[in-house]
């Protein structure tokens, strides 16, 4: 695991170019009922394996350093029907240049929250734990979709996308 989240940490700079959030905040803030002051991160956007189903605005990640944890709230379809998810990560590491989160809940896989402060990228990418007797890990683990990287999208993201649909289109069938 410590090799995957290594790897993880050096290749998600390299894979992040061009993806922009709508909104990337980090400010100080008061919180909760005792005035807790600590550092806070606001991230809003799409994950770019979402499709356009789920919306430009999907997205919102929340993060309290003094408290030591983010949210993650998605908002997906299920069967046609709206529905959404919050999930919480603990943060491993908060320094100027990024915040490490991770959610180990799930049983087969730990999911990662990066955010590079710098570049004002956000990614979540799912690593396997390696569960071996489980049927559903072990589908998991052989599915390539299932280990992916996503990338936290904003509108210019996802209008760029859509203006180079034609162009693909157009060079699949030939045409100019």
């Amino acid at each position: 695991m410590k090799w995957a989240l290594l790897i993880f940490i050096i290749t998600t700079p390299l894979l992040t170019l061009g993806q922009t959030p709508d909104i990337f905040n980090v400010s100080d803030v008061v919180a909760g009922a005792q005035r807790t002051e600590t550092r806070y991160f606001l991230a809003s956007g799409q994950w770019s394996d979402d499709g356009t189903a789920a919306g430009a605005a999907s997205v919102e990640v929340h993060c309290y350093q003094a408290f030591g944890f983010c949210e993650v709230a998605h908002a997906f379809l299920v069967g046609g029907q709206p529905s959404v998810a919050l999930d919480t990560f603990d943060i491993l590491r908060w320094d100027k240049q990024e915040l490490i989160a991770i959610d180990s809940s799930p049983i087969c896989l730990v999911n990662n929250l990066r955010a590079d402060f710098t570049a004002k990228k956000v990614t979540l990418s799912s690593t396997s734990k390696g569960v071996k007797g489980d049927k559903i890990c072990v589908a998991l683990d052989a599915d390539p979709n299932a280990l992916k990287t996503a990338f936290l999208l904003g509108v210019n993201d996802e209008l760029n996308r859509a203006a180079q649909l034609p162009q693909k289109k157009a060079k699949s069938t030939g045409k100019k």
